[in-house]
């Protein structure tokens, strides 16, 4: 598992400049595995999800995701 990490991890550096892999999380429950993720360019956000799905051999699901103070700053 942790060459898969550290494979796919290196993927995302290369071919996603702009994504920030902030950190990963092993969870009990509907999801094995939590990585957050970090960009502000959508397209290379599905890039590395395309990445995590093609290597890791996975079914991922896209969170965005907007800090609290932010939202309410919007509404």
């Amino acid at each position: 598992m942790i060459w898969f990490h550290e494979n796919v991890a290196s993927r995302i550096r290369k071919q996603c400049p702009n994504v920030t892999w902030r950190q990963s999380f092993a969870t009990l429950g509907r999801f094995d595995v939590v990585d957050i993720i970090e960009s502000k360019d959508p397209d290379e956000v599905a890039r590395a999800e395309l990445l995590i799905r093609g290597y890791g051999h996975a079914a991922t699901e896209t969170l965005p995701a907007t800090p609290w103070k932010l939202f309410l700053d919007n509404l």
